[in-house]
């Protein structure tokens, strides 16, 4: 989707690139900008030679960004790494990574091309087989990422941030969002104090997570690739909103996303218990106030994103009220 966070991208610049990190002698054939994302700009490279690659760069420094979104490229890049390394989840290859903005005024990096559809474009074309087989997927690899455990509770890309109680940091992240939108005059259906007064009382529901695991956060279906042929995974993205935290934070366990296939490829057998419903109104609430508040950061050509957010912000907060 067009929006200001997205850094073009001109063609001298993408053959300096290409020349500084894979060499003087290589020239590009053809420069496609992916538009599907909503932060970062993409483009698909191909050389003479035949090899490709997808740039992703930063916003430029101009553009105000959420608070939780600052350094998120190096956090996206050092997860990318570490998922890759420690599972068999079909992660894309970094190639390099310029997080001094040497050539561009923002940071960026290379990886691997995935030769592959989104979900969410091939969805509809599917049997029912292959859907269940995917979601099931899906579930296997999501929880071989939880798998992965941190020694601290908090954003991959703010370490600073860090904290043991997973109850205190997500009240920062809850805190920094609702600052966020403060910033910008944004109207919530309630103010800034009244959320925070909201999880003040039911904080203590998440106080049985003890341990920080690697959450994507981001895995819908526009970021899981579909080999057309085969009709399975062979790629998953945007690692970039990782973060040390409740698996049950994943989106994947929302409403709206939920799939019995995915529970079971995910092993999860029981039903949520009222402690887990909370927790996940909670996280439905975070994710909806930051919906509704980044349209108005990103300048979205319509409000399509916001005006749905904002209903399912208003049905979750009802929930706790």
């Amino acid at each position: 989707m067009n929006n200001i966070s997205k850094t073009p991208l001109e063609s001298g610049a993408a053959q300096e690139i290409t020349k500084f990190w894979l060499g003087s002698q290589k020239v590009i054939a053809s420069i496609e900008e992916l538009k599907d994302g909503y932060f970062n700009a993409a483009y698909a490279i191909q050389l003479t030679d035949g090899f490709r690659f997808v740039l992703k760069i930063a916003p430029m420094p101009i553009v105000k960004n959420l608070r939780y979104e600052r350094d998120i490229m190096l956090a996206e890049v050092e997860a990318m790494r570490l998922v890759k390394r420690q599972t068999d989840i079909p992660i894309p290859e970094i190639y390099f990574f310029d997080s001094q903005a040497n050539i561009l005024p923002s940071p960026y990096f290379a990886m691997e091309f995935v030769e592959g559809i989104p979900l969410h474009k091939l969805r509809e074309k599917l049997s029912s087989e292959e859907h269940s087989n995917i979601d099931q997927t899906i579930g296997k690899y999501l929880r071989q990422m939880n798998g992965l455990h941190g020694n601290q509770f908090g954003c991959f890309a703010h370490p600073e941030k860090s904290g043991i109680s997973w109850a205190d940091t997500f009240e920062n992240l809850l805190s920094d969002v609702l600052q966020d939108g403060q910033d910008a005059k944004i109207s919530l259906p309630i103010c800034k104090d009244e959320y925070l007064s909201i999880y003040q009382r039911h904080k203590d529901c998440m106080d049985e997570i003890l341990e920080p695991a690697l959450v994507h956060w981001d895995l819908w279906d526009g970021n899981i690739f579909i080999d057309p042929r085969s009709h399975k995974i062979n790629g998953i993205i945007d690692f970039e909103r990782c973060l040390w935290a409740d698996p049950l934070m994943e989106a994947n366990f929302s409403g709206p996303w939920l799939k019995p296939e995915f529970l079971k490829g995910y092993g999860w057998i029981q039903s949520f218990t009222p402690i887990q419903e909370k927790r996940r109104t909670l996280y439905n609430i975070y994710l909806f106030l930051i919906m509704v508040i980044e349209c108005t950061y990103r300048k979205y050509p319509t409000q399509d994103q916001e005006n749905w957010a904002r209903e399912n912000l208003i049905v979750e907060t009802n929930k706790l009220i």
